[in-house]
């Protein structure tokens, strides 16, 4: 009686190590999957708020600034979505079993496009904000610009420390397996 509650015991203890082993190889896969950093239009949606009691704007400013925002959204949605497509498309023809040269260069040029559209769009974004600010609101966005793009640095330089990390916790996972097998 004692042997089968021993081994009853000596089961479930095992299926719980796998278990949590599975787990953290898990949340390590789907940590490194995940972006680190959110893209340009959903910073911009996150941070409009902050910024226009940063810059002091006034009612009429933020007034112009959201119809702005409503103008341009669809075109950004849109811009965003063909700009993966492509990217997604030239994936696919450049790691086709066998790569044709032409659509390469095609697929290469509609993504080129794509982005250049984009750039263009956040181009003409930044202009019209500029026109709705005073020239102390500019300075003063010129300024908070500065101190994200650092922030910015800063966070990369933390994500090239954090290989490290990400390299830590494959040696966790791997001595996690041997006892899998055992």
């Amino acid at each position: 009686m004692k042997t089968k509650t021993t081994d009853v015991l000596i089961l479930l203890l095992t299926i719980i190590f796998i278990l949590a082993c599975t787990l953290v190889s898990v949340q390590a896969q789907t940590a490194t999957q995940q972006p680190q950093t959110p893209d340009a239009t959903q910073m911009q949606t996150t941070q409009a708020p902050n910024l226009q009691t940063e810059l002091g704007l006034t009612p009429d400013q933020i007034q112009k600034w959201r119809a702005l925002n409503q103008e341009l959204r669809p075109q950004e949605v849109a811009g965003n979505l063909k700009v993966r497509e492509a990217k997604r498309a030239l994936a696919e023809a450049m790691e086709a079993s066998s790569p044709n040269e032409d659509l390469i260069k095609q697929r290469a040029k509609e993504f080129a496009d794509a982005q250049s559209a984009m750039t263009q769009l956040q181009a003409l974004r930044q202009a019209r904000v500029l026109q709705i600010l005073t020239p102390d609101q500019r300075i003063k966005l010129r300024e908070i610009r500065e101190r994200n793009q650092a922030l910015r640095r800063g966070n990369q330089q933390q994500n090239v420390n954090g290989l490290n990390q990400r390299q830590q916790q494959r040696l966790k996972r791997q001595k996690c397996s041997p006892a899998q097998s055992g």
